[in-house]
C-alpha cells in the first residue's frame, strides 16, 4: 500500500487473476505513488495483457475492480467494469515487451459505462474533504480461456501492464505469473468457437 498523504487517500493496487493475487513490482511503486485518485479518470485507464498465443481473453476475460473505501461509517463501493478491446498498434513500451508465442490484448473500459463510472468518480470526489482516513483499490482481474488445440495441463504466463492515461505509456503491474484455467468444477476455460 502506499500513502498519499496530501491527498488524504490510500491507494492500494490490487492484482488477481482468478484467486492468485500477485505483488506490483518494486520499479512500479514510484508510478503508483504518483497516481492522483482524485484527479484519476478511470475512463482513461488501459490495460495490457499479455498471454500465450494458445489462450484468448473472451468477452468477459477481464474485469477492473475499483473499490472506496471511508472509515467513517466503514462505508465501501465498488464498481466492477468489464474491459473491452482497444483499436491500433502497441506503444513503444508493450513492442520492448512483446515475446515470440505471445499476443498483447490491449483493453479499457466499456464506453457506455461512462455514466456509472462518472457516478463513481463524483462519488470518490465526494468524499475528498470528508474526515477520516479513506482508500481506493484498483484490481484487474483475467480469466483467459484455451484455445482448440491448446494444452490443458499447462496454466497461462500472464503480463499485465497500466496506462493511466492515453497520454502516458504502460507500466508493469504484474510480472509474468501463471494463471490457473481451471473452473470451479474441474475443467478447462475453453474458449467459445463459432
Amino acid at each position: 500500500m502506499i500513502v498519499s498523504t496530501a491527498r488524504g487517500f490510500l491507494i492500494s493496487l490490487g492484482l488477481a487473476a482468478l484467486v492468485a493475487c500477485t505483488s506490483v513490482p518494486v520499479a512500479s511503486l514510484p508510478k503508483l505513488a504518483a497516481l492522483d485518485p482524485v484527479a484519476m479518470d478511470a475512463s482513461q485507464i488501459e490495460v495490457a495483457v499479455r498471454a500465450p498465443d494458445d489462450y484468448d481473453l473472451p468477452e468477459d476475460g477481464a474485469t477492473l475492480v475499483l473499490t472506496v473505501w471511508q472509515e467513517e461509517g466503514d462505508r465501501t463501493r465498488e464498481e466492477l467494469f468489464h474491459l473491452k478491446p482497444v483499436p491500433g498498434g502497441l506503444t513503444a513500451f508493450l513492442t520492448k515487451r512483446s515475446k515470440a508465442g505471445f499476443a498483447f490484448h490491449r483493453l479499457r473500459i466499456d464506453p457506455k459505462d461512462a455514466p456509472r463510472m462518472d457516478e463513481f468518480r463524483a462519488h470518490m470526489l465526494s468524499l475528498k474533504d470528508t474526515p477520516g482516513q479513506k482508500s481506493l483499490s484498483v484490481s484487474v482481474t483475467t480469466r483467459p480461456c484455451l484455445k482448440p488445440g491448446a494444452n490443458p495441463f499447462k496454466d497461462p504466463r500472464i503480463a499485465i501492464y497500466l496506462r493511466p492515461t492515453r497520454e502516458d505509456d504502460y507500466f508493469t503491474l504484474v510480472k509474468e505469473r501463471s494463471v490457473p484455467i481451471e473452473l470451479p468444477d474441474g475443467d478447462a476455460r475453453y474458449c467459445q468457437t463459432g
